[in-house]
């Protein structure tokens, strides 16, 4: 579980991201988080591991997010990032699922078990050997969730993971992160896959949290998401008997 009290992110600048919000993410929820650029969504991403600093509390498994429990909070929350190059930097795609566990001083031979596991628990391991540079873009998001998933994290947050994915990729993924039973708060901007995804939805305007509910009460909300920045989509038809 994840909570946040009165967490406030405030750029250099005195520019405010995220103002004095609450928020709590049990155990294996799926949690979407909507909002129009600029409404925070990458920056509470990036405060909840350390990654920019923050006011306020994070909470993760009963551990405050410190400099002293950073490095325990990062392997109880995973990262996903928008583009999968950012975590694909290795000669091979083992390498790069390897990556964490070696800086951990995790054994070899354990290691090796670990990746298999997972390679093959996500239909990729033809891959293991290859160059991320020659995987596809459905292929490195796949790889990028691999990465995370090895080191075994109760949480994962994923920053608009439909990104750059045609139809069919965009499918798998939406099957494996169904599978999933982490917890996972999942900003993105593409509705109709928080709709299938999340059974929660939290939208962001200006930093602040505007609205929390279940998805189909807001994304088809036209006035909330006017108010919010954010394009509703159509209300699904109902078929014909």
């Amino acid at each position: 579980m994840m909570k946040l009290n009165q967490l406030s992110v405030i750029y250099p600048d005195k520019t405010i991201a995220i103002d004095k919000i609450d928020f709590t993410l049990q155990d294996e929820e799926n949690v979407a988080l909507i909002g129009a650029n600029g409404a925070g969504k990458t920056s509470l991403l990036l405060s909840l591991v350390g990654v920019i600093p923050s006011i306020g509390e994070i909470i993760v498994d009963g551990v405050l997010l410190d400099k002293h429990t950073l490095q325990e909070i990062r392997r109880k929350v995973g990262v996903v990032f928008q583009n999968p190059d950012n975590q694909l930097f290795m000669p091979t795609l083992y390498d790069d699922v390897a990556f964490g566990l070696r800086n951990y001083g995790v054994l070899e031979h354990t290691i090796e078990e670990k990746v298999d596991y997972y390679l093959n628990e996500l239909n990729i391991m033809h891959l293991k050997h290859k160059s991320p540079l020659k995987l596809s873009g459905g292929e490195k998001r796949i790889a990028a969730i691999a990465t995370i998933l090895v080191m075994e994290p109760s949480i994962m947050l994923f920053d608009e993971p439909t990104a750059f994915l045609d139809p069919k990729a965009r499918r798998n993924l939406i099957n494996l992160l169904n599978k999933l039973p982490h917890a996972k708060l999942i900003a993105s901007h593409d509705l109709a896959f928080v709709a299938e995804v999340c059974d929660r939805a939290v939208i962001l305007k200006k930093g602040i949290i505007a609205a929390d509910g279940i998805p189909a009460d807001l994304i088809y909300n036209q006035k909330l998401m006017d108010d919010c920045g954010i394009e509703a989509i159509p209300y699904p038809m109902k078929e014909e008997k």
